[in-house]
């Protein structure tokens, strides 16, 4: 005769890691969905198609900077905060009054800053940038009505670049 007695299922481990593997799939599911919904990945545009539409007009103001003769020698310093930007006119008539300047970060729209340049002396221009820029890629537009110039940039310190159409 045997004396073992039976233990209630609850006793042995085997029976808890089959219900705890599945369990804990579920459960890393669940915050996944969570995590899907609730957050924003930033790189998606909502009106991706109207953005679309948008590029033939970017690149016609692209192509008259680039008809005008314009460009720019960009300096910074990102510490400081400052911005100024040497123009180079063309065949525009005047200097405009003030200038605007994206930059805008290469993967989340969040980080983008936007500076308004008045006009110093000559070709100079200068602004104040409110908030410093984070490590990166970006992208910089510097606009005026009609015409556009594109740049791009990693920031490090104090910075010189040249903007083209």
């Amino acid at each position: 005769m045997n004396n073992t007695t039976a233990l209630p299922w609850y006793r042995y481990p085997m029976v808890w890691m089959m219900i705890l593997i599945p369990f804990s799939a579920v459960v890393m599911g669940v915050v996944m969905i969570w995590l899907a919904v609730t957050t924003d990945d930033g790189l998606v545009a909502d009106d991706y198609y109207k953005q679309g539409m948008t590029i033939n007009r970017n690149l016609q103001r692209d192509a008259l900077a680039k008809e005008k003769g314009i460009s720019a020698l960009l300096e910074m310093d990102s510490s400081e905060g400052w911005v100024k930007i040497s123009l180079s006119k063309g065949t525009l008539q005047d200097y405009p009054d003030t200038l605007q300047l994206k930059f805008q970060y290469a993967t989340h729209d969040h980080n983008d800053v936007q500076v308004v340049l008045n006009h110093g002396q000559k070709d100079q221009y200068i602004g104040m940038i409110k908030q410093p820029l984070i490590q990166g890629k970006w992208y910089l537009e510097l606009t005026e009505g009609e015409w556009r110039l594109n740049g791009h940039m990693k920031t490090m310190g104090e910075i010189k670049l040249s903007l083209e159409p």
